[in-house]
């Protein structure tokens, strides 16, 4: 009786009552963080796995006690680290259902329905990004631009597990297109003795790219940087070098970001998308972050350009407010699948194609997967593209509020103004000489004092020469008064922290 089926439904119905009353529980005590410090948290969460189990009501008993007071809440207004946004209500329903359902997106066998809700999904979103698609599906906005006539290819696309996996399916594509205009199949012959190819992104880009570049056999080598300016965002006369020096024929593709990490920077989409153009280079823009601006209403401009892509990084599971993992790899030319097709015939079999019956594990990197177009699907039905256009624009109007604070505090210093909805600043008391060293280990102490005592959770980087704090705003009930609030117990934390230093002499790790 363990298994959910007819016979269990309505055990499931009782359990997943309780369990949602202890969640509840739990979002309706508004703690941030109540773990305390890192051995705190290993010493209450440790598990025991014994030969007999245990009955259901002391697993959630212990949920209740151990686990989730240990748990970041995302859902707090003071949560502002990573982009690990709060979630709406129709994505944990969304997730019930997938759960329950349990579909794998490889074969139609396994997601009929699912499948086909996917495929539509992806066809809207390249119809969003102003891709080609067919007819099937028509979208209404007011920010359509005109489609190059020249460059028309039936579009598509595939959900994935969120950007680094997204990334590597652009990074795969280009790298096997390169070499097959070199006439080498490296998908049959592998990469050893190849010639070697270079793949250009910002200094400011994505970790995964450097990941993925390994994983590919092209190794981190491979991955030159380009220069940014102040913002972040890539320097074109730089990019232009990068091709003139190595020759437009040894690069494998242009990654343009939308989003950066820290700053939220977006490069010259429309630059860059003219010069990979003008030299045939594949242009991959991650826009894991920037890519939920295509629903904005205030802020759509900002990723002017994407539309010239070769391949696009969406992710739903950050500024789209959807649970973990959801995301979407999107291709404007469907014929580019081609070089990474598989056939197995107990899943997607030639007599399938025949009777155009579809597999998604045609174009996956993943075989199991599972049905997480279903979250992205349900919460624009439920919003509407105009009300998620409104949470969207909402977290960016804070982080410029926040900004606004920081430049008129005396003991803080604004790195930049934000350009998506994230914020990097630092405390550096006036009237005070510390050593970078001194100021870089007062505010990562800021931070984690913050953290360990149920106040903010806010995240520390390294931006040129400083180490800074970080607001990255993905809530949008956060308001310029939770920002205010936490900058005054960042002031309290500083000054705290900043007598243990007086009449010391302090070395920073």
């Amino acid at each position: 009786m363990h298994l959910l089926n007819e016979q269990t439904s309505e055990q499931y119905l009782t359990q997943m009552h309780k369990t949602s009353a202890i969640i509840k529980e739990w979002l309706n005590d508004n703690n941030m963080y109540s773990g305390g410090t890192p051995q705190q948290v290993q010493a209450a969460t440790s598990i025991n796995i014994q030969s007999q189990g245990r009955d259901i009501e002391a697993i959630l008993a212990d949920i209740q006690d151990k686990f989730l007071p240990n748990c970041v809440s995302t859902a707090h207004r003071h949560c502002l680290a990573h982009l690990h946004p709060p979630t709406l209500v129709i994505g944990q329903i969304a997730e019930m259902i997938i759960a329950a359902t349990n579909q794998s997106m490889d074969s139609w066998n396994q997601s009929p329905a699912a499948t086909y809700i996917e495929k539509d999904l992806v066809e809207w979103l390249c119809q969003l990004c102003q891709f080609e698609t067919s007819d099937d599906v028509q979208i209404h906005t007011q920010t359509d631009a005109q489609v190059d006539n020249q460059t028309r290819h039936k579009s598509g696309g595939v959900f994935t597990s969120g950007g680094t996996q997204s990334n590597l399916m652009g990074l795969l594509l280009a790298r096997n297109k390169f070499y097959t205009a070199k006439g080498i199949d490296v998908h049959k012959e592998g990469m050893l003795g190849q010639p070697r190819g270079i793949i250009l992104c910002s200094d400011q880009a994505h970790f995964s790219i450097e990941k993925n570049a390994a994983l590919l056999g092209l190794g981190v080598q491979c991955v030159e940087k380009v220069k940014t300016d102040a913002s972040g965002a890539m320097l074109m006369s730089h990019l232009q070098q990068k091709i003139a020096e190595t020759g437009a024929d040894n690069v494998i593709a242009v990654i343009a970001t939308a989003g950066t990490t820290d700053l939220g920077a977006i490069d010259p989409l429309t630059d860059i998308a003219n010069i990979c153009r003008e030299q045939k280079i594949w242009l991959h823009i991650d826009a894991a972050w920037g890519g939920a601006l295509l629903l904005s209403q205030r802020y759509r401009h900002l990723i002017e350009g994407i539309q010239v892509a070769d391949s696009i990084t969406l992710d739903f599971h950050k500024h789209f407010f959807l649970p973990i993992s959801c995301g979407a790899f999107l291709l404007k030319n469907q014929q580019d699948f081609e070089s990474i097709r598989h056939h197995s015939e107990y899943l997607n079999s030639f007599d399938d194609e025949k009777d155009n019956i579809p597999n998604l594990v045609t174009y996956s990197l993943q075989t199991t997967r599972r049905f997480d177009a279903l979250k992205l699907w349900m919460a624009l039905d439920s919003l509407g593209t105009e009300d998620y256009g409104v949470l969207i624009d909402n977290c960016l109007r804070t982080a410029r509020q926040a900004a606004e604070l920081i430049e008129n505090h005396a003991d803080f210093v604004l790195v930049h103004q934000p350009i998506i909805s994230s914020v990097l600043f630092y405390f550096k008391p006036k009237d005070t000489a510390l050593s970078d060293g001194q100021l870089s280990q007062l505010n990562r102490q800021i931070a984690q004092d913050l953290l360990i005592n149920n106040i903010a959770n806010v995240a520390t980087t390294q931006f040129e020469q400083h180490l800074c704090l970080k607001f990255t705003i993905l809530n949008p009930n956060t308001q310029a008064c939770d920002i205010n609030n936490i900058i005054k117990q960042m002031t309290i934390t500083g000054f705290d922290r900043l007598q243990n230093y007086e009449g010391q002499h302090y070395d920073a790790p």
